[in-house]
């Protein structure tokens, strides 16, 4: 004989037996090509970022080095 658990609201929580149901084949493959597609177009978004915004175009170093040249004399 088995006992029945219960959540903290008091409905009785559903059997072990339909815990052990497996996914099927395509939802395994979906789910896989899911996840590689999601990190490659992070990968994509951050190697174009790198590739396109590099600080050393935003940020150039030759006006900052004159400006503490000038409040230094």
């Amino acid at each position: 004989m088995s006992i029945q658990e219960f959540e903290p609201y008091g409905e009785p929580l559903p059997g072990a037996a339909s815990d052990e149901r497996q996914p099927n084949a395509a939802s395994v493959i979906l789910s896989a090509v899911g996840q590689y597609t999601f990190w490659l177009l992070v990968v994509v978004i951050v190697v174009t970022r790198i590739w396109y915004f590099s600080p050393a175009s935003l940020f150039p170093a030759s006006p900052v080095s004159a400006l503490i040249h000038n409040t230094q004399r």
